[in-house]
């Protein structure tokens, strides 16, 4: 009997929303670029995305903005 796996459609569903949670905290760091929280917010959603990439350049904006932040940003960027 083959095994069930009933978090396919939700994965999906929550990288949806997730990349429009994304697009949401691009449009409101455009008024407020150097706002830690939103910065923070958008590289863990990259993070979560797996766009390491991405979650990296936001953590080199942060370390100069929010230090404190910036390492959290990197634990959760390496899952530390």
């Amino acid at each position: 009997m083959m095994e069930k796996d009933y978090r396919g459609p939700f994965s999906r569903m929550g990288e949806g929303l997730l990349e429009k949670y994304i697009e949401d905290l691009k449009k409101e760091l455009e008024g407020k670029p150097d706002d830690p929280d939103l910065n923070f917010k958008l590289g863990v959603a990259y993070a979560r995305l797996k766009k390491i990439e991405e979650a990296r350049q936001i953590y080199k904006k942060l370390k100069n903005i929010n230090p404190a932040l910036a390492k959290e940003l990197l634990d959760v960027i390496y899952e530390v």
